[in-house]
């Protein structure tokens, strides 16, 4: 028992998965009597494809480009012209489109299963009443879909306004660096899907305030952020 009330009015999974972003409290609510996981998991398999087959070939040919630039600066000698050519070919093709909607859809269910887990070991080391791995996995799906309107909305920006740089990030802050690798993983969206996260623990766990959960959900965030970060720099360094 989660020891919340949702009465009699059952909410049914896709209305869960839509009403997050404008009736949380409910939405966990009913989470914590019933949680479920699955049309999240199905909306990250559409968004996944919608990203890899609706980005413009401008922008993955532009990709393709600084990535061969790359390439070439890093590794003249091994990289030829013919290597190049093909890469810039193939950046826009259909079986280049498919392994990028794999890519997504995967990185995102398991970095989804991950977050679920880690979780879980935080709050029930500090929450007064266990949760089961289903509940955090139930309140994790459902806080990213602001993730999945974010990736929506970059492919909309790239499509109808020409948008080159896939990302809304503090990362334009800054040029190069540590900082720019820093700022690149702070979104509008990702906040949004931490505070979601923060919530949704909190009406799980039964605690008074939205203080404790949302301070144990960004702390770790920041951790994370600044752990890729740093990861990014040390290996772009060594490659450079």
């Amino acid at each position: 028992m989660t020891g919340v009330e949702t009465g009699n009015d059952v909410k049914g999974p896709w209305w869960l998965a839509f009403r997050v972003i404008d009736e949380p409290v409910e939405v966990f609510r009913q989470l914590a009597a019933r949680p479920r996981a699955l049309v999240p998991f199905f909306l990250i398999a559409i968004v996944g494809v919608v990203f890899a087959f609706g980005t413009p070939e401008s922008v993955l040919r532009g990709q393709a480009e600084r990535t061969a630039d790359m390439l070439a600066e890093r590794a003249p000698e091994r990289f030829t012209e013919a290597q190049r050519l093909e890469m810039l070919e193939n950046a826009a093709s259909t079986v280049r489109r498919a392994t990028m909607a794999g890519s997504v859809i995967a990185a995102q269910a398991v970095s989804l299963l991950v977050v679920a887990g880690v979780l879980l070991l935080v709050f029930n080391a500090y929450g007064s009443e266990p949760m089961r791995y289903k509940d955090e996995l139930a309140i994790a799906t459902h806080a990213f879909i602001p993730q999945l309107l974010g990736i929506v909305l970059l492919v909309l920006l790239a499509r109808f306004a020409g948008l080159e740089e896939m990302q809304l990030s503090l990362g334009f802050l800054f040029k190069e660096g540590f900082l720019h690798d820093l700022g690149v993983q702070f979104t509008p969206f990702g906040a949004w899907n931490i505070v979601l996260l923060g919530l949704g623990n909190q009406i799980r766990t039964g605690a008074k305030s939205l203080t404790g959960p949302l301070g144990i959900v960004v702390t770790l965030w920041i951790l994370v952020n600044l752990g890729f970060a740093a990861l990014s720099s040390v290996f772009g360094g060594l490659a450079g």
